[in-house]
């Protein structure tokens, strides 16, 4: 009886983490899916809510930008998206930590150039007051 006990309370534990994960799962693509559509509309203060405010933001070229200067390219015309699908997510949740890793294509202008991208990414977001912001982001060509 102790036996059965122990185990329905094992697997009871093991149900309510991998459900707890699932919410939070949800809510870091909740945050994905907010920043992705902020971009289409030039929406500074939603990239600001979900950009933190140490991100670093790494692009294929090498380019590396802080929140002020991607947000700035973005609301002032620098970089646009016209289309963008992300493909292959895998999310990975290590604490209050989310490491997403998926594949970008799209049609997107990129310092006064129309390119369509085909990138691998990794994308890490942190569980902050504010909810889920990204941290840092690295783009790689494939």
């Amino acid at each position: 009886m102790k036996g059965t006990i122990f185990l329905l309370s094992f697997f009871t534990f093991i149900s309510t983490l991998a459900m707890g994960q699932a919410a939070e799962e949800k809510q870091v693509l909740a945050s994905l899916d907010r920043w992705k559509n902020a971009l289409f509309a030039k929406d500074e203060g939603t990239l600001k809510s979900v950009l933190a405010d140490e991100l670093t933001y790494g692009h294929s070229s090498g380019v590396i930008e802080t929140k002020a200067d991607f947000i700035h390219s973005i609301t002032s015309g620098k970089s646009a998206y016209y289309e963008l699908e992300l493909t292959d997510m895998q999310v990975t949740l290590v604490g209050a930590t989310a490491l997403v890793r998926h594949k970008m294509t799209g049609d997107i202008v990129d310092n006064g150039n129309r390119v369509k991208p085909n990138l691998g990414v990794l994308q890490v977001w942190v569980k902050k007051k504010a909810g889920w912001q990204m941290v840092a982001r690295q783009a790689f060509k494939l």
